[in-house]
């Protein structure tokens, strides 16, 4: 009896221990499941973006009494800006432009390089202003809120966000609420719409030079109901590649070439076509690749032409940086007033802190044989794999 006892010592023991280890695990569990995930705790933060009625949508941050009126947009019935900016209405003379950039409500690090870049306050000074078209944050977005961005109009007040959420495809809403913000919003306030994505590199300075002259030379022009000024991309035929990000089905768009339209990065108009535009956009189906669609088959339905500055654009973003070296050692002036920053969110802000000078009439001309495609040489801004052989050799930028 004694060696069976002692025999059945450890299997108790064993018993009593794997007891003890189910109580505490599943007594962890349930703590577990009865407190939010960092998922949930995300989603119950969440603003009610589709909130239909006044009560509803007065709970929203960063609402305020004195709002845009709700309504219809395109096909969207219950659209509301949640977030409503009054830049025009509070400009202390008539404006020469309203920059109006398209940006993604989780790019706050490029909307604070676009301010550092140049300030609303030095904006006003040369008789601009911007606004940011920003939609809903999406349920993924993790790192930033609804209250931030309301912070953040607080601060700045010169974002204009819609109820519709934020997504690639969601862009021609965007496109269309910032034409129709611009139009109502700032019709008495300001004469022309500057229209730019936010990761495009531009020569603000150049710009306002451009719109003067027009107004000079081009009067007639200037404040007609047909101006739409930029790079023109002339009829291309549509992507039918489904692995191809623009990639359009046949019911999406039947017809085999799409009409000449103007590069979404930058372009020119007025508010009295930016309306032409509007309306009849809404009475059209709607079509995803919002610069396509708005500036190339809404245009060519109103018989709009388009005025051509492709010679401003440039589709490097190598060329941009190669400006700014030149400019800081040589100053030659750039060949280029826009392109894209290639990733490099600060390239806007060394840019145009050093093309202002090319204004004051202390750059040069850029000498016989130095243009960008001769001499600019590219640094490589991401890593070179850990395997394989390097090759160099010289690559021709367009």
């Amino acid at each position: 009896m004694r060696m069976r006892g002692r025999r059945l010592l450890p299997i108790v023991l064993s018993l009593l221990l794997l007891v003890l280890l189910c109580s505490i695990y599943f007594s962890g569990h349930q703590r577990e499941a009865s407190a939010p995930d960092d998922d949930d705790e995300f989603l119950l933060h969440l603003p009610a973006v589709e909130a239909a009625d006044d009560d509803v949508a007065s709970t929203l941050p960063g609402r305020s009494a004195a709002t845009l009126p709700a309504g219809p947009l395109l096909n969207l019935t219950d659209f509301q800006y949640l977030l409503p900016s009054n830049v025009c209405r509070k400009a202390e003379r008539e404006l020469l432009a309203i920059l109006i950039v398209t940006s993604y409500a989780g790019h706050d690090a490029l909307r604070s390089a676009h301010r550092q870049a140049i300030p609303q306050s030095k904006l006003a000074e040369m008789g601009l202003q911007r606004v940011f078209l920003l939609a809903a944050l999406p349920p993924r977005e993790r790192f930033l809120s609804q209250e931030q961005l309301a912070s953040e109009q607080q601060r700045f007040g010169d974002l204009v966000q819609g109820n519709f959420l934020e997504d690639y495809r969601n862009l021609s809403y965007k496109h269309v609420m910032g034409l129709r913000w611009a139009s109502e919003e700032c019709k008495g306030h300001a004469k022309f719409i500057i229209k730019l994505d936010d990761d495009i590199i531009y020569d603000v300075f150049h710009l306002r030079r451009y719109l003067e002259a027009l107004e000079v030379g081009q009067p007639e022009l200037a404040t007609s109901s047909t101006l739409l000024s930029g790079f023109v991309l002339d009829a291309k035929p549509p992507i039918r590649l489904k692995a191809n990000k623009w990639y359009v089905s046949k019911q999406e768009y039947p017809h085999a070439m799409y009409p000449a339209y103007l590069s979404g990065w930058m372009y020119v108009t007025n508010l009295p076509t930016a309306a032409r535009l509007v309306a009849e956009a809404e009475r059209l189906p709607i079509f995803w690749i919002d610069d396509t669609w708005l500036t190339g088959v809404v245009r060519a339905r109103l018989g709009i032409p388009l005025e051509r500055h492709n010679d401003w654009f440039s589709a490097n973003a190598e060329f941009i940086d190669c400006c700014v070296r030149d400019l800081k050692q040589h100053g030659f002036e750039c060949e280029y007033s826009v392109g894209p920053n290639g990733g490099d969110d600060r390239l806007l802000v060394e840019f145009l802190h050093n093309v202002e000078k090319c204004y004051f009439d202390e750059c040069i001309k850029r000498p016989a044989g130095k243009s960008l495609k001769e001499t600019c040489v590219a640094a490589a801004k991401s890593r070179a794999p850990e395997h394989g052989l390097a090759e160099i050799k010289p690559l021709k930028l367009r």
